[in-house]
């Protein structure tokens, strides 16, 4: 059993220290887009994809934290990872929708 919770809690480390590097690798990016016109959208952009993409290997994270030691504080911060996660998709969509004025409608 204990080797069980040593290679789970390594498999959560390890997506621990990838997602911070994930995160960290497009801050580093969206500095380098940074310039000229438009440069604040593909900036926030950048960084936003990489931090979305990092919260799921948090998410990943949490769920071996939450199966190695089953407690309610490892399911509360399972959740708010997750709706963290949900609420940046949202808000990466946004401008997207607001671009998008859908399918016409009428003759």
């Amino acid at each position: 059993m204990d080797l069980y919770h040593a290679a789970v809690d390594a498999m959560r480390l390890f997506a621990l220290s990838v997602g911070s590097f994930v995160i960290l690798i497009g801050i580093a990016r969206g500095v380098m887009v940074a310039r000229g016109a438009g440069a604040r959208a593909r900036a926030a952009r950048q960084i936003g994809e990489h931090t979305a993409l990092g919260l799921d290997l948090f998410v990943g994270a949490s769920l071996l934290n939450l199966a190695i030691d089953p407690t309610w504080t490892a399911l509360a911060t399972t959740a708010i990872i997750i709706v963290v996660r949900k609420l940046l998709t949202f808000s990466l969509s946004l401008p997207l929708r607001q671009a998008d004025p859908g399918p016409p409608t009428g003759p």
